[in-house]
């Protein structure tokens, strides 16, 4: 009866221990996910309309790390030169515009999306069969990271805000 009950107490410490809030070192669970760098999550290209070749970019990027970084360029072997873009409201009418870089502050996600930052393609060519595309981000200092990145509906291209 010992053997029981010590092997439930086993079982129910183990299965305990991935729900304690502190870590072994006292560092809250949050703390240990910081760990994971950066994370690149819900990426999607957005191809050109027909007769058009420039696509766009978005995606959520979370620097999970204690340091503030930068993203800095991105490339892609279907564009000739990915740039970095904005949106601004230029007395009433919304531009884009390149910038130099994108500021993902420790601990916190950037939303690349449709009327705000995001990554522009020019000179694109994509094969009409193609469902999803490569592309690397650059970091100030993280290391570069290349990722697979799956193409919207081709039909409906970027849309008007490109």
């Amino acid at each position: 009866m010992k053997k029981i009950l010590l092997a439930v107490a086993v079982v129910t410490l183990a299965a305990c221990a991935g729900e304690t809030p502190n870590g072994e070192d006292g560092e809250s669970h949050a703390a240990h996910q910081m760990d994971k760098g950066i994370v690149i999550s819900s990426a999607t290209i957005r191809p050109p309309l027909p007769g058009r070749n420039i696509a766009a970019g978005y995606m959520s990027v979370t620097n999970h790390t204690k340091t503030d970084d930068k993203l800095i360029s991105a490339t892609s072997p279907i564009s000739t030169r990915v740039e970095l873009h904005t949106h601004l409201n230029e007395n009433g009418v919304m531009k884009m515009r390149q910038v130099d870089g994108i500021e993902i502050k420790a601990g916190e996600t950037v939303e690349l999306k449709p009327g705000g930052l995001h990554l522009m393609m020019f000179d694109v060519n994509l094969p009409a069969d193609q469902q999803d595309v490569s592309v690397t981000l650059n970091y100030e200092k993280a290391p570069s990271m290349t990722m697979i990145v799956p193409l919207k509906d081709k039909s409906k291209g970027h849309g008007s805000a490109h």
